[in-house]
């Protein structure tokens, strides 16, 4: 029961939802930051961020590139992290450049694309918990929101978070899928590259 609640956390909480987790919040609950990006722009944003390159991990497992989808393998993960980079990158740049999106809109989506591409490299050495580094990410963006924009209603977002993200480490420990190292390795970077590249330039 144990294994497969953990095991639930970690889909409901897969990193690749975090892009549409952190706008579904800000729809409901702070709107105006997002202007003059709807509710109906959240399927888009769903498909470039989650669908498609589930997509592409999809044909890598068919294809015989990688053995599971679990990635349990640091140098299985490579190639698939590479395709997600550049998947948010194009992304990104649809939103920015062709969609002329406002100024917070743009750095979050350059601040998750950047924490990409940078556990992507980090990978090519060391083996870090993205499941903590997504999810630490969002923490970061509410973190900010609640500094930046006191009246705002992003304490309660960030306390749910806090809370999630608790559980979600604590899921990756006690399913094996990483050490204690990798949990911090990726919370650490998670955190502070969303924390830091939206808190310096908003």
């Amino acid at each position: 029961m144990e294994h497969r609640t953990n095991t639930i956390i970690s889909y409901v909480f897969h990193p690749l939802l975090m892009p549409t987790m952190t706008f579904l919040i800000l729809f409901w609950l702070m709107p105006e930051l997002i202007k003059p990006l709807t509710i109906v722009t959240l399927p888009f944003l769903f498909i470039t961020t989650f669908l498609i390159p589930l997509l592409s991990i999809s044909m890598l497992k068919f294809s015989g590139s990688i053995s599971n989808f679990k990635l349990e393998s640091r140098e299985e993960r490579v190639m698939p992290f590479s395709f997600v980079s550049i998947f948010y990158g194009l992304t990104t740049y649809l939103f920015v450049f062709k969609i002329q999106v406002n100024e917070i809109i743009a750095l979050l989506l350059i601040a998750t694309t950047l924490l990409v591409t940078v556990l992507t490299i980090i990978t090519l050495w060391f083996k870090v918990s993205i499941h903590a580094a997504g999810i630490s990410g969002v923490v970061g963006f509410f973190l900010v929101f609640g500094l930046k924009y006191p009246d705002s209603m992003a304490f309660y977002p960030l306390l749910g978070l806090l809370i999630c993200a608790g559980l979600v480490m604590s899921a990756r420990l006690q399913l094996n899928a990483h050490s204690p190292k990798e949990i911090w390795a990726g919370m650490c970077t998670g955190l502070g590259i969303c924390f830091g590249t939206l808190y310096w330039f908003v």
